[in-house]
């Protein structure tokens, strides 16, 4: 299921993924104010939907292949599950100390980031998909 290229769906994807990304990873980084708050969370969606749109745009073709709901979970599962693991343990270990929590958020926020870019956009989930079924000898 391959469809045409075209600025407007790829806007509205790197949008949308955008909200996700900055509504997720917005929520775990520990600030003190509300208002420090709205600024992370603004500041991740501007980026994280900047960076997508490069994304999707460069790998339509791969993109595109995929049902759309295969792509939001495979974006977006990874982000949600290293987000609420990685910030929990790091929440466990360090609690909460001001401006160091933040700064360790912020890298977590970034790192589960990355993961995700890497799974949705250059085969990392193919590359899983393949280990596991050779690992388990499963059929696919």
């Amino acid at each position: 299921m391959s469809e045409a290229f075209s600025r407007g769906k790829a806007v509205i994807w790197a949008i949308s993924l955008g909200i996700l990304t900055a509504f997720t990873a917005g929520s775990m980084i520990s600030v003190s104010t509300l208002r420090q708050d709205m600024l992370i969370t603004l500041v991740l969606f501007l980026v994280s939907s900047a960076v997508l749109y490069v994304l999707v745009v460069k790998n339509w073709d791969q993109w595109a292949r995929e049902q759309p709901l295969v792509r939001i979970v495979v974006y977006y599962v990874p982000l949600f599950f290293g987000t609420v693991v990685l910030d929990a343990t790091l929440s466990f270990i360090v609690g909460w100390q001001g401006l160091l929590t933040t700064v360790l958020d912020t890298l977590v926020a970034g790192l589960v980031f990355a993961v995700a870019v890497w799974l949705s956009f250059y085969r990392g989930a193919d590359l899983v998909r393949e280990f596991v079924v050779e690992k388990l000898d499963a059929e696919w």
